[in-house]
């Protein structure tokens, strides 16, 4: 008999983590059964044989050991082994909180037909209940969850196993992935016979080891970036569509899109290692670009405002890169400078 609940971990460099990790997982009590698949990444350290050793102590834990492919490889592994009725995503440096996914098994319960995701937290010492109320929103909801953070991640939600019979992440992308495989799961729930909804848990059940140190996928400078997230944005775009976001929630995504964009191209100014003609050119044409020259015209249509809109259109990188520089650094010359930008609309575009 399958059991209820299959969480996948990717394991790689996991030797500090990993004991918690899979600690939090098999400490859970959940009815119908659990099972672990830890997949080994071709770690060079000793995360291997931990693996191992949890397979040893715990017939519940599985272990698959892979060549170095990448964390979206190592999910793909462990979805070809798991068979259960649901499936939930964990990373190897963070934990699920006690009874998330007891909580997580009952809300859907409760909520045949939502799609279940939940908060989560970075402080490890967090001890709000897991107990809590559960929001249930309409599909149409997805921007505003999506701006609330709660969608682009995959180990935040309780998938069902047989919607991820054929679904895996794509391999071919190392940024952003993770929002493409939740929108292929939501595209899926798109072509059931009944009507969807999210159902929210509002008490986080996740603990999330946030990255500060630069080194991670989500810190590190991507040299593809600009040409990697347009293609993001326009499948999110085209989700929002499919389930009839309403127009006054557009406005503040489209914001959020143009900011990722134009903060990107400023990051080419910034931390590209090529020569400064170079950067200057690359930044340029990310600013050029036809997907990013639509959202534009877009939130022209709008009357949409940004304080990235006029140096984006004007592709003033100087502008852009002084605008963008002042906001990391929270200096004041950026608010100055977003209110001068509105002006010069006189104030006949939304802003936030």
């Amino acid at each position: 008999m399958k059991p209820a609940v299959c969480v996948i971990v990717p394991v790689y460099k996991a030797v500090h983590t990993l004991d918690r990790c899979v600690e939090s997982v098999l400490s859970q009590e959940v009815s119908g059964g659990l099972c672990c698949i830890l997949v080994d990444d071709g770690s060079p350290d000793e995360s291997g044989a931990m693996c191992d050793g949890w397979a040893r102590k715990d017939p519940r834990v599985r272990v698959i050991h892979q060549e170095d492919g990448g964390v979206s490889s190592a999910r793909n592994a462990g979805l070809e082994l798991a068979d259960a009725e649901y499936i939930v995503f964990l990373d190897s440096d963070d934990a699920l909180r006690e009874g998330a996914l007891e909580a997580a098994l009952t809300a859907q319960e409760e909520h045949p037909d939502s799609f279940v995701i939940w908060n989560y937290t970075t402080d490890l010492l967090d001890d709000a209940p897991t107990e809590g109320d559960v929001t249930v929103r309409p599909a149409s909801a997805l921007a505003r969850l999506y701006l609330d953070c709660l969608i682009a991640m995959p180990w935040n939600k309780l998938y069902r196993g047989d919607l991820l019979q054929e679904l895996r992440f794509d391999e071919g992308y190392t940024l952003g992935e993770d929002l493409q495989f939740v929108l292929d799961y939501i595209a899926r729930l798109n072509h059931g016979e009944t009507p969807w909804s999210f159902a929210v848990l509002e008490a986080p059940l996740t603990w999330y080891n946030c990255d500060t140190t630069g080194t991670s996928l989500s810190t590190r400078y991507h040299d593809d970036y600009c040409d990697i997230w347009p293609r993001h944005f326009a499948k999110l775009n085209a989700a929002c569509r499919t389930v009839h976001v309403p127009p006054e929630d557009l406005l503040p995504l489209h914001r959020a899109e143009l900011t990722v964009l134009a903060e990107g191209a400023a990051d080419i100014l910034r931390r590209d290692p090529s020569p400064a003609g170079l950067r200057r050119d690359k930044a340029d044409k990310a600013l050029s670009g036809v997907w990013l020259r639509e959202l534009l015209k877009t939130m022209r249509r709008e009357k949409n405002y940004s304080a990235y809109y006029l140096p984006v259109w004007w592709r003033n990188l100087h502008l852009l890169y002084s605008m963008a520089e002042a906001k990391r650094l929270n200096k004041p010359l950026y608010g100055k400078m977003d209110w001068l930008g509105y002006y010069l609309f006189l104030g006949r575009r939304r802003r936030e």
